[in-house]
């Protein structure tokens, strides 16, 4: 299998076999990552984030994917142990924006 670069020059190879596959969140229900397609009150909301994170906390690879959803300006879910307002609030920080779509 060749690999493909993509627009940040990392591999498919690399993409395929890398951090995720060491992620504490695999195989946990990926829906405490990401907001439900129903109205989701804010009492709800925090404790699915509070569920998410805590997975975060322990999680080897925290670092590299909130430094990849950073990269990419992933505009949706947990990554990292950070919501898309908390990255916002970073790139901001770093004089960054996050760029929806």
């Amino acid at each position: 299998m060749s690999a493909v670069s993509d627009r940040d020059g990392i591999s498919s190879n690399e993409w395929a076999m890398g951090w995720q596959f060491r992620g504490a969140c695999r195989g946990e229900e990926s829906a405490l990552f990401f907001a439900p397609n129903y109205f989701e009150r804010k009492q709800q909301k925090d404790a699915r984030e509070a569920r998410a994170k805590s997975i975060c906390a322990r999680c080897p690879v925290r670092a590299e994917c909130l430094e990849y959803a950073l990269r990419i300006r992933e505009p949706h879910g947990i990554w990292g142990g950070q919501n898309e307002f908390e990255r916002r609030a970073l790139l901001r920080g770093r004089g960054e924006r996050l760029q929806a779509g």
